[in-house]
């Protein structure tokens, strides 16, 4: 008699994915290592490389703050949920490659590099994405994977900002050929937005389940 295979619960996903997210935050940092001696002068001058950094910074930032607060949402983790976190993950640590291409294209490459380096940028967004926006889809259908109703709707509003950011990369090739430099910037004030935004629904969520406790 076959036995069915009850899913998972959500401890090692989380485990798996905040160590991944954790090196590949590691592997950025190593671009920022200057190959010999520099001068103030010269120090000002690799802006560019801080540029790609930052914005990749919070593109991991921003997968993690979602993913964290994604998992503490679900109750199990079937096979299916299991394979779109894994291609989140692989998106996510793709980033270290498109951020050494921007840094190198912005600095001494010419304007076909750059083109070429927003581009791939853009493409490993939209392989984070678009399992992304599978995962909350996916969540959002079978509630039983979730651990109340509310977090159905939460699933749904997610899915729509995983829309957006698709648009957004889309946005930002058209942008490349005009400005490399403004279509790398589009990135920063949508992730600082994402930021600031899942820390106040948290606090909000906080407050809410504090009065429910006191009531």
């Amino acid at each position: 008699m076959a036995i069915a295979r009850l899913p998972q619960r959500t401890s090692r996903l989380e485990a798996f994915s905040d160590a991944v997210l954790a090196i590949v935050l590691t592997l950025l940092v190593l671009d920022l290592l200057p190959k010999e001696a520099q001068s103030p002068e010269e120090l000002l001058a690799d802006w560019p490389t801080y540029l790609a950094y930052l914005t990749a910074f919070l593109t991991i930032g921003t997968v993690w703050l979602n993913h964290s607060e994604a998992v503490s949402r679900i109750r199990y983790a079937d096979p299916i949920v299991m394979l779109l976190n894994l291609a989140v993950l692989l998106g996510a640590s793709l980033v270290p490659w498109p951020t050494a291409l921007l840094s190198e294209a912005l600095k001494d490459g010419g304007r076909d590099d750059q083109i070429a380096a927003l581009v791939v940028f853009a493409l490993v967004t939209v392989v984070i994405s678009v399992p992304w926006l599978g995962m909350d889809l996916y969540l959002a259908r079978h509630p039983r994977l979730l651990k109340s109703v509310d977090d159905v709707a939460w699933m749904r509003r997610h899915a729509r900002i995983s829309a957006a950011t698709l648009l957004i990369a889309a946005i930002s090739v058209g942008i490349a050929f005009l400005s490399s430099l403004l279509s790398l910037l589009l990135y920063l004030p949508v992730f600082v937005t994402f930021i600031v935004a899942r820390v106040l629904e948290t606090g909000a969520d906080d407050d809410r389940a504090v009065e429910a406790e006191e009531a």
